[in-house]
């Protein structure tokens, strides 16, 4: 009988070798075979999934936002039902900080395949939709918890989107741990749907 193969389970393990390579030598070192043998897996199952460095980058930005999508569904469906607006955004910012725990080579691997991704025109559109996904999300959860009209719903959903990518940039450069970065999301909450919710109620 055939092997099955857990495809989403190889998936994760290239990512994961091209976020080790990317951490101890840069995007330049890698290479199909390099990432095959960081994954202790051939080169052809490699290239299954890609064959070129521009499809290994599409890849990699790709696995680590279904990743992070994964993890908010499986985070908000543990919540205490019904989840109000401000834990629900407090989830999704707080999952998306880079966690060492999580995987100590996340952030400075995910630092550079976006600086390289947004070279390409193409990449840049992906990146902006993704951004108008999140403004919208974040948007519909500051009125429903709050009120407001639209316009101070998108100003403080648009600081918040730029605080989480200062924050990301902090952890790379290593001014900020995901503690602090959580702590500082959570004060900016406050600010934004005042302090009426306990900080741990949508703990990571």
């Amino acid at each position: 009988m055939p092997k099955q193969v857990d495809h989403e389970a190889r998936r994760l393990e290239l990512l994961d070798a091209l976020m080790r390579i990317t951490r101890a030598d840069g995007w330049d070192a890698i290479t199909v075979r390099r990432v095959a043998a960081e994954a202790g897996t051939s080169v052809g199952t490699v290239q299954h999934y890609f064959s070129t460095k521009d499809e290994m980058l599409r890849f990699a930005i790709e696995m680590m936002a279904d990743d992070t999508r994964r993890r908010i569904r499986e985070r908000v469906a543990a919540l205490p039902q019904p989840a109000g607006p401000r834990v629900l955004v407090e989830t999704v910012l707080t999952e998306m900080i880079p966690d060492p725990k999580r995987r100590p080579t996340e952030a400075e691997a995910a630092d550079v395949w976006m600086r390289r991704f947004t070279l390409s025109r193409s990449s840049t559109a992906m990146l902006a939709e993704g951004g108008r996904d999140l403004m919208t999300a974040l948007v519909d959860q500051i009125r429903a918890g709050r009120g407001g009209d639209a316009a101070d719903a998108r100003r403080d959903a648009g600081a918040l989107i730029a605080l989480l990518d200062g924050l990301i940039f902090n952890i790379v450069v290593g001014t900020q741990t995901a503690e602090t970065a959580i702590a500082t999301i959570r004060a900016q909450l406050d600010y934004v749907f005042g302090n009426s919710v306990a900080p741990d109620t949508a703990s990571r």
